[in-house]
């Protein structure tokens, strides 16, 4: 019996399959304080504790007075300030011939190219880790991150635009785009890109650039749209100017036409001013202005606006952003170090302010034409003025199209979400380098079953022109005034929807949708000529300058009529003007 109760007390003991109750309490009061450790950091971390981090503003500087405006937290645009604060959620942007930099806290600097439009996501330093962050909406933007040795830390440089995100190492200079990107230089493998709709990076090193093509999938080798970089880059007047700026160097005077030469001025001379001549026509938005000075002179003022001294040689020189009025003067003034006015010279210039013909579309249809297709991917080209800087398709900027280039080519494909099943209106812009845009060419393409081409006009009643058969149009009260044959087909969409708006602006598109049957569209007995039969989209520019727009209460009156003239339908749509 003894060893029979042994044997179950060792059978009872061995088979205990856990620690003893004690032990076992200890452990799960470790492991829990360690997942409390742990956890905690991870919160107080989230929320910077344990990193303590010191926002910073950026600073804003323009190396030319162009139009440079800035929205702060989301505000209304106004004119910016040399040497202004920028800080996160501050937006930036640059009108033709204008650049701007920004100037962060370990000295990494972005210059933004004309037409361009930034805004400032992040930037803080931390103990442990610092933050830049920039999203590039259009436009370039050349930078240049900071050495190590200059910021010591660890720093994360994040650029995004719509189509990528690049995550910028030290010593980096490149050039970014919507969807390319350059680098002339970069510590490590280089610049990391994340295309938006790709699930693996790709790494951009020292002379590389990437052009993310206009459709992919994500089983796409996007190595594939990375090559060697041509050395003519370099040669960017872009560039070369960033360059300059960054490391303090101003930009050499511009090479002047003629015999003048830039002698320094004898001891009895003041002020001489070398360019621009009287009554010069002016293309652009800005002006160079510049000359020469005597040793009396120690300040040169234009329009109010120091010029850049250059007291060695005795020259100096602005650029000068224009007014738009047709004719500006310009006054030059020449102060001694008292303040006092030594010599005053004043010059009138002469702005172009005419607008660029409207652009040309030449495929697959012609400009007004209403082309049908089953195809998902095709591209749209046409011809614009040699003056043309820049080419917009419905509110994008081609990217890819070089200025003065009189052909331009925009690919329409629903991969890339700008064509549709159905109606798709494209309306293509020119802006000249004075800035000014032109009237809008329009193409409607029909993504739909049938024969593919272009759709006839039915009824035969006008030609190719849309003027009525025979010759010249009927007066209003000359046209039938039956009842409405399709009441409700025609409405206004923007800028307000409905029958009533109240506008603040000098200028706005009144937009709207009408049936297909529609073969002429009038506004307050003005038949509107840009309108093409059969679209079924119109608009009307209600301008000051055009005198269809004056404060107080303005009815428009609009008709659409069918190839018989007959009325379709009729609307009143009312603006509140308060300007």
């Amino acid at each position: 019996m003894r060893r029979r109760h042994r044997h179950i007390h060792r059978r009872r003991y061995g088979g205990y399959s856990g620690e003893p109750p004690v032990q076992k309490n200890v452990i799960g009061i470790v492991i829990l304080v360690i997942v409390l450790i742990v956890c905690g950091k991870w919160v107080l971390t989230y929320f910077g504790v344990g990193n303590t981090i010191q926002r910073h503003g950026s600073t804003l500087t323009m190396a030319n007075l162009g139009n440079v405006q800035v929205s702060i937290e989301g505000g209304e645009f106004k004119r910016a300030e040399n040497e202004q604060k920028l800080y996160p959620g501050d937006r930036l942007t640059t009108g033709v011939g204008a650049h701007a930099v920004l100037t962060f806290f370990d000295k990494t600097a972005f210059r933004l190219n004309e037409l361009s439009d930034v805004t400032i996501e992040e930037t803080f330093s931390g103990e442990n880790t610092s933050e830049i962050s920039l999203y590039i909406q259009e436009g370039s933007v050349w930078v240049s991150s900071s050495e190590k040795e200059v910021f010591t830390g660890s720093i994360v440089r994040n650029v995004r635009t719509p189509h990528m995100e690049l995550t910028l190492p030290s010593s980096t200079e490149s050039v970014i785009t919507q969807k390319s990107l350059v680098v002339f230089a970069a510590d490590g493998i280089g610049i990391t890109l994340n295309p938006e709709e790709s699930v693996i990076p790709v790494v951009v090193g020292e002379g590389q650039k990437f052009v993310l093509p206009q459709s992919y999938t994500k089983s796409d080798d996007l190595y594939a749209y990375r090559s060697p970089l041509d050395p003519s880059a370099l040669q960017s007047s872009f560039v070369q100017e960033s360059r300059e700026l960054h490391s303090g160097v101003l930009p050499p005077l511009p090479v002047l036409e003629g015999p003048t030469p830039v002698d320094p001025l004898e001891e009895d001379e003041a002020l001489v001013v070398l360019g621009p001549q009287n009554d010069t026509l002016i293309k652009g938005s800005t002006v160079d202005v510049h000359g020469k000075v005597g040793k009396k002179i120690t300040h040169v003022r234009v329009n109010g606006y120091s010029a850049p001294l250059e007291s060695t040689a005795g020259t100096f020189s602005l650029e000068l952003a224009l007014p738009d009025e047709d004719e500006v003067e310009i006054v030059i003034t020449g102060m001694d170090a008292n303040g006092s006015v030594v010599s005053e010279i004043r010059r009138q210039v002469l702005r172009d302010r005419e607008p660029p013909s409207p652009p040309t579309i030449t495929s697959p249809a012609l400009t007004g034409q209403t082309y049908r297709t089953g195809r998902e991917r095709f591209i749209i080209e046409g011809t614009v003025p040699a003056d043309t800087i820049s080419v917009i398709v419905n509110d994008y900027r081609l990217q890819l199209y070089n200025p003065g280039s009189t052909t331009w080519t925009y690919l329409a494909s629903t991969t890339i979400d700008n064509l549709h099943p159905g109606e798709n209106t494209y309306k293509v812009v020119a802006i000249n380098d004075g800035g000014y845009r032109s009237e809008p060419a329009v193409l409607t393409i029909l993504l739909e079953e049938g024969e593919e081409g272009v759709l006839k006009e039915e009824g035969g009643e006008e030609d190719e022109s849309g003027e009525l058969e025979g010759g010249g149009t009927l007066l209003p009260r000359e046209l039938p005034n039956n009842r409405p044959l399709r009441p409700g087909s025609l409405k206004v969409i923007a800028p307000t929807a409905g029958l009533h708006h109240t506008a603040t602006g000098s200028s706005f598109l009144i937009e709207g949708t009408t049936t297909s049957l529609t073969h002429s569209l009038w506004v307050n007995d003005y038949r509107l000529r840009l309108y093409a039969p059969r679209k079924t989209t119109w608009n009307y520019i209600a301008d000051t300058n055009l005198r269809t727009l004056h404060p107080g209460e303005n009815e428009y009156n609009i008709v659409t009529r069918d190839s018989r003239n007959r009325i379709l339908d009729t609307m009143t749509y009312t603006v509140e003007y308060r300007p």
